[in-house]
């Protein structure tokens, strides 16, 4: 579900409290698991992932998309302003990486650009920032949705990190700009498991249109205008670690001498207002011997928030394939009946 919040009179203290509202870890039970299996055997475990009230988020990746055509000044001045602190306290959430772009409109000088790629490195985030200017535009369709599309195909996305687009413009885009159509920018938004956080600082929704991406992605529309930009993209960014939809267990480091197969992800519509836990059966098979050591991790909404260490022994011989067996025995049968003619 979307949210439409007025945030027009700059809580600034948004951006000072964010980090401070955040301060427990999300953690996964067992913390360590260790078993015995042979060929063809197999080990159950039960695990519970707790998403922790006000918790910290292991990684996260935050893409700042502005509109830089000509009426934005001020809503460019009000982040510019105030993006050290909001990158500082950002940063308090966990393993934090940013990256910067804008868009303006087809007949400028470019439709969309990367400002800043994915870095930890604030400065250079706080630079990328600086960088936006307004110009251009000239009619209110702008190139908001290959902007969008553009940012989402970013190749700097950490695929282990839970993944938020914050936003902001004050008109709606062209449907369709430069081959980006709004279904293929949300098709592309879900695919990497984007989550929108969309300022809207004047007609960004005049159509409806922030309100479909912000609501198929799992994020929420804010609303605001000048000035208080810069407390709603905190707001928004505390939205997304504070919202949550889908929590899941990642088995992808198991090792090739085995299989995992873990009961479904947990989905819905949840937030950090509570502690809630999450349970789940995760089955480790034997596929060949030999001693595995190995992570197996809670995630919420894509990004891992919690680790389990998992050692698994399998003992004994690989059961041949069926087909092999069959050829065992009819070799095992052939042998027979050449010892029986040389007795005869």
């Amino acid at each position: 579900m979307f949210l439409t919040r007025n945030l027009a009179r700059g809580a600034l203290a948004a951006v000072a409290g964010l980090g401070a509202q955040m301060a427990l870890a999300d953690s996964i039970s067992p913390t360590s698991y260790a078993a015995t299996v042979g060929v063809g055997g197999t080990t159950t475990v039960n695990k519970t992932v707790t998403v922790n009230r006000e918790a910290t988020t292991s990684q996260l990746d935050i893409f700042f998309l502005a509109d830089t055509t000509g009426s934005m000044g001020s809503a460019i001045s009000s982040v510019v302003a105030n993006a050290t602190s909001l990158l500082a306290s950002s940063a308090a959430l966990g393993d934090v990486h940013w990256a910067v772009g804008e868009y303006k409109d087809t007949g400028d000088a470019f439709a969309y650009r990367v400002n800043t790629a994915f870095t930890s490195n604030q400065a250079l985030v706080t630079a990328g920032i600086g960088a936006w200017g307004a110009s251009g535009g000239g009619d209110l369709p702008e190139a908001n949705l290959f902007g969008l599309q553009s940012a989402a195909n970013n190749s700097g996305w950490r695929a282990t990190a839970g993944k938020v687009i914050v936003w902001f413009g004050d008109a709606t885009g062209h449907d369709p700009s430069l081959g980006a159509t709004e279904a293929s920018a949300t098709a592309a938004l879900q695919a990497k498991g984007i989550k929108v956080e969309a300022v809207n600082n004047g007609n960004l929704d005049a159509t409806g249109q922030a309100t479909r991406i912000t609501a198929a992605t799992g994020g929420a529309l804010f609303g605001s205008s000048g000035s208080g930009v810069g407390a709603a993209i905190a707001a928004a960014i505390n939205s997304a670690v504070s919202n949550y939809t889908k929590v899941c267990l990642d088995t992808s480091e198991t090792p090739a001498g085995l299989s995992a197969t873990s009961s479904a992800c947990v989905s819905g519509t949840f937030d950090r207002s509570i502690d809630r836990t999450f349970n789940f059966t995760l089955d480790f098979t034997g596929i060949s011997a030999g001693d595995y050591s190995f992570n197996t991790y809670g995630t919420v909404d894509g990004g891992r928030v919690a680790t389990e260490a998992d050692r698994i022994s399998v003992t004994g011989s690989t059961v041949p394939e069926p087909g092999t067996l069959a050829l065992i025995a009819l070799a095992a049968l052939t042998g027979a009946g050449i010892r029986s003619r040389r007795a005869a």
